[in-house]
């Protein structure tokens, strides 16, 4: 199954977005500043390279990108 939608990914349009050394850097820095929540370094990560790409908003269902202060977009229930 995990081979099946990496070759789908490789054969489609998708831009892979790879962490820097500088996105970890302050992905680490972003979980000291925010030590009073329980975020994980994949969602760090995933706030670093927004930044960094200048991304103001992101389709999930985690409460934790809405607490960093960007905009979750979900889809309308009606």
């Amino acid at each position: 199954m995990a081979s099946q939608i990496l070759s789908r990914i490789d054969a489609g349009t998708a831009t892979i977005v790879r962490v820097t050394d500088e996105d970890e850097q302050r992905a680490r820095a972003i979980i000291r500043q925010y030590a009073d929540k329980d975020f994980s370094l994949t969602d760090t990560l995933s706030f670093a390279v927004m930044e960094r790409l200048h991304i103001p908003a992101a389709f999930t269902f985690d409460s934790d990108f809405a607490q960093f202060g960007l905009q979750v977009l979900q889809p309308d229930d009606g």
